[in-house]
């Protein structure tokens, strides 16, 4: 089990480091686009296709990690469900339910990139295929519903602990 823990560390890295990335192309791409659009008076064509594709990366190769380290937003209104045996069905439980949304959510979405293939679907100024788009995305959803399985597992088999916080950080109160 450690090499598998090891293994999903390394990919989800990986994928947050192509985060990173991408943040770092969208962030020249808009200084190009402003440079350009207010001091030259020529806007970069297709910067708003390219800017919308590089939100959709940001935000999809920032979900396996997400998902593996239980980066989640999460409102802990009531702190003592999380402890305990109570708090290990929880965890259980709610991986479960995380690992069939997203497995839904991505087969649906690789439907649409299918659709999009079959369709020949581009953008409409730099005529980029939509599918490609849509197909990593879906990647990334079936690779981030693994990781939310793996945390379940982690969870699993730890019976009756919850797991230790990824990032370090203690929950107000303990």
């Amino acid at each position: 089990m450690d090499w598998l823990n090891k293994l999903a560390r390394r990919i989800a890295d990986a994928s947050s480091i192509m985060a990173c990335m991408v943040l770092l192309w969208l962030v020249g791409l808009t200084c190009v686009d402003v440079v350009g659009r207010y001091f030259f008076n020529s806007p970069l064509v297709g910067a708003t296709e390219l800017v919308q594709m590089s939100m959709a990366g940001i935000i999809f190769f920032s979900m396996p990690a997400m998902f593996l380290r239980d980066d989640q937003v999460v409102v802990d209104l009531f702190q003592f469900v999380r402890r305990g045996w109570f708090g290990w069905v929880m965890t259980i439980i709610i991986s479960i339910l995380t690992v069939g949304a997203t497995w839904i959510v991505a087969g649906r979405v690789g439907k649409y990139a299918l659709r999009a293939l079959e369709d020949g679907d581009e953008t409409i100024y730099l005529k980029i295929p939509v599918y490609l788009t849509v197909m990593l995305i879906t990647a990334l959803l079936y690779l981030s519903c693994v990781f939310a399985a793996i945390r379940g597992l982690r969870a699993l088999l730890r019976p009756g602990k919850t797991l230790p916080d990824e990032t370090g950080g203690q929950p107000i109160g303990d």
